[in-house]
């Protein structure tokens, strides 16, 4: 066995196993991902018996019984107090609220009596107190009369209309001082008259401001606080009336205040308590119980009622909520049901309210637990036997299917499975190989060109397993089978573009054994053959980029609507969204074939037409090195060129390469130009001065040197051929009869 054949089998043998792995190795089933929601590619039959719960009926029955336990809940007796002690402190605002500050002290008699210094005889200082004045011969009568000013205008007036009326003000002590000091004392009666019983003189009258039972938070609404009286013996001396009554704010200025501060409040309710709160200060001064203080309570005993009901979230807030203001608590004022003390109770009670109630996570965690767990889990068991069917070919996969699948081995096939895409991977190589012996035997004979035959399919294999990859979140419709038609028609010929096409049909069926993708696959590698088989310039090859893309988009929506659409609705979209994608990769896979193409040509020693293009571009190094030095031999070259270009199209051959092999036939001469005749240009002819073995080895040097400059400037074997062969084997005629002039009758060798 030669090294050709050697090096073909490796080849071969490296194709089949490359493609396999990378349709295989580290993939289940082929192209069928193993997850609950895929499409089952194929039929699944349990390997041997196995119990398999059904996990999606079993979480649901633990979810069902965690759901019907009941929280585990504690009164949060912070936030009730906290809650308490809000309602306190808006009360005690409002009662602070109430009372007017006083700009300086009340007026008043004082109280103290005068104090008297006498010395003794001996020397000794004694200090007297007097409470009274000597004897008279006949007291006067003080007399007067002190009122709860209700409505504080100075006048003292009773009416039958609602509300607070004017009343006399009982067990306030009265104070009368005479100029010389002496104090007497007096108290109102129950009617809040008083009489004082004084000796006849001057006497200043008022009220005692030290008095405790004095109403707190009043002040004088006459302008008499102290009056100055002359009383006559055995007579009465007449005090005027006193009033005396609240020292309030004004209710609009005290509404404001609180409007502000407790702005959760209805303005109805801050109005009603600021007013109960100003009767409070009269209450308190006509001895009757603060009003306030009943509505507190009522607030307090509805918001303990609440409580302990229990309050849990906002839902259950908003009902006691509205409980409340539905049935507000009973209010009593002076005896009275206060329809307004209610409604602004029943407010404050719902603004103020919270939750009461909080989860004990700890203990209803144990209690979902034990609800989870209580379910019994052989209830949602399965029992497969041996070959039974788990889940048919095309059927989507559920959670307790991909159980099975694990449980029962019936993944296992996937050694089978793997095992036959082996076969079927070696079979392909083998036809193909086949094929080129029997048909192609210019590419079978090139090793090279079989290891280019297999670094295609290989190609093919990669871009199958990345598709499949990737279909769940794109589409099957992004395999770049386009690049292979581009390549292996390029590379090779347009039959082996065709052949190539059904190669790429049969690695996507390996890789996703769908008919519709197996079918797109086979004419997006077809696509381009017929653009790129006719090309001779880069902008036709540019052009086929587009065009190829444009058909394969075509032929998408064709085979997505057969094989793809949803048989109950309209096909527009899936055909849309195949073609998208479709034109979207043939650009992009077209356009990385074409970059790739150097690498091929130079890995590989393939003269592609895009080659060849660039070997006849004048522009090219080796073209340009042979007109500056061998300027003749380069215009001798483009005739050549010119007439092999011609001649090749006559007979169908291949013109560009006919053109190529005759612009660097002589690249050669370029060592030595002046040897050559056609560089000489009338100067004297180095020859003349040669034997004719030099001139003959000189003549044989620039093949030589050509071969060793196509290797130099990278130009393909095919060109290079050109450089060995176009002086093909026969005798220098010319130097032979030279030589055979010279030597005479001697014989001489035709080597």
């Amino acid at each position: 066995m030669n090294n050709t054949a050697v090096v073909r089998i490796v080849a071969l043998i490296s194709t089949v196993v490359l493609s396999w792995a990378a349709l295989t190795v580290g993939s289940q089933t082929s192209a069928s991902v193993q997850a609950s929601g895929d499409i089952a590619l194929r039929d699944y039959y349990a390997a041997r018996r196995a119990v398999v719960v059904d996990a999606a009926r079993y979480e649901g029955a633990q979810a069902r019984a965690a759901s019907e336990v009941v929280p585990v809940t504690q009164r949060d007796l912070e936030v009730e107090t906290q809650v308490q002690a809000a309602v306190a402190a808006l009360f005690d605002a409002v009662t602070a609220g109430v009372p007017l500050a006083l700009s300086e002290p009340l007026p008043s008699v004082d109280p103290t009596p005068a104090v008297t210094t006498t010395t003794s005889t001996t020397g000794t200082t004694a200090t007297t107190a007097t409470t009274e004045p000597p004897p008279a011969v006949e007291p006067a009568t003080i007399e007067g009369f002190v009122f709860v000013d209700a409505d504080s205008d100075g006048l003292f007036t009773v009416t039958s209309e609602p509300g607070f009326n004017d009343t006399g003000l009982a067990r306030i002590g009265i104070v009368a001082r005479s100029p010389e000091g002496a104090v007497l004392r007096g108290e109102t009666q129950s009617d809040g008259s008083f009489e004082i019983v004084v000796p006849p003189g001057e006497w200043d009258v008022g009220l005692d401001v030290k008095d405790p039972d004095l109403p707190d938070q009043f002040t004088y609404t006459t302008g008499n606080p102290v009056q100055t009286l002359d009383c006559t013996a055995g007579t009465s001396c007449a005090a005027a009336p006193i009033g005396y009554g609240p020292r309030v704010r004004p209710v609009v200025q005290q509404v404001d205040e609180l409007g502000k501060a407790y702005s959760i409040l209805d303005d109805t309710t801050i109005v009603t308590l600021a007013e109960i709160g100003t009767d409070d200060v009269l209450r308190r001064g006509l001895g009757e119980p603060a009003a306030l203080r009943g509505v507190l309570q009522a607030i307090l005993t509805e918001l303990v009622q609440a409580f302990a009901n229990g309050i849990e979230d906002d839902a259950g807030l908003l009902a006691a909520q509205n409980r409340i203001i539905a049935t507000p608590p009973v209010v009593f004022i002076e005896g009275e049901f206060d329809e307004p003390a209610r409604a602004a109770a029943a407010d404050i009670a719902a603004k103020f309210l919270r939750p009461n109630t909080k989860v004990d996570t700890q203990a209803t965690a144990d209690l979902v637990a034990a609800a989870r767990a209580g379910v019994d889990e052989s209830e949602f068991s399965v029992v497969y036997q041996p070959d039974q069917l788990i889940v048919s070919e095309g059927q989507a996969l559920d959670r307790l299917a991909v159980d099975a699948i694990a449980a029962t081995g019936a993944a296992a096939a996937q050694t089978t499975r793997s095992g036959a895409s082996l076969v079927l991977t070696s079979v392909l190589v083998a036809a193909l190989a086949f094929y080129l012996s029997r048909f192609r035997p210019q590419f079978w004979e090139s090793p090279r060109m079989v290891a280019l035959l297999g670094s295609l399919i290989v190609i093919e294999a990669v871009s199958m397993r990345v598709t499949v990859a990737l279909e769940q979140s794109a589409s099957w419709y992004i395999l770049p089978a386009v690049a292979i038609g581009y390549l292996s028609a390029v590379l090779f010929d347009n039959r082996m573009g065709t052949l190539m096409a059904m190669s790429m049909g049969i690695i996507a069926a390996i890789g996703s054994r769908d008919p519709g993708v197996i079918v797109f696959a086979i004419l997006a590698a077809l696509a381009p053959i017929a653009y790129v088989s006719k090309v001779s310039s880069r902008r036709a090859f540019r052009n086929s980029v587009i065009t190829s893309s444009l058909t394969v988009a075509f032929m998408a929506a064709s085979v997505a609507w057969l094989f793809h659409a949803p048989p109950d609705s309209s096909p527009v979209l899936t055909m849309l969204t195949a073609a998208t994608w479709a034109l979207g990769a043939s650009l992009l896979a077209s356009m990385l074939a074409l970059a790739a193409m150097p690498f091929f040509e130079s890995m590989f020693d393939v003269t592609t037409t895009l080659r060849l293009l660039e070997l006849t571009d004048r522009n090219h190094e080796a073209l340009q090195l042979l007109q500056t030095e061998a300027f003749g031999t380069f215009n001798h070259s483009l005739m050549v060129g010119t007439l092999a270009d011609v001649a090749a199209k006559k007979v169908g051959a291949n013109n560009l390469l006919a053109r190529a092999a005759a612009y660097f036939h002589d690249l050669g001469k370029t060592k030595n130009p002046r040897y050559f005749i056609e560089n000489q240009f009338g100067a004297l002819n180095p020859h003349d001065e040669l034997t004719p073995e030099e001139s003959a080895a000189i003549i044989r040097q620039h093949v030589i040197d050509g071969v060793e400059l196509a290797h130099k400037y990278r130009i393909p074997s095919d060109v290079t051929e050109g450089i060995v062969a176009h002086h093909g084997d026969a005798i220098m005629r010319y130097f032979y009869e030279k030589a055979r002039q010279r030597q005479g009758e001697d014989p001489v060798d035709p080597d």
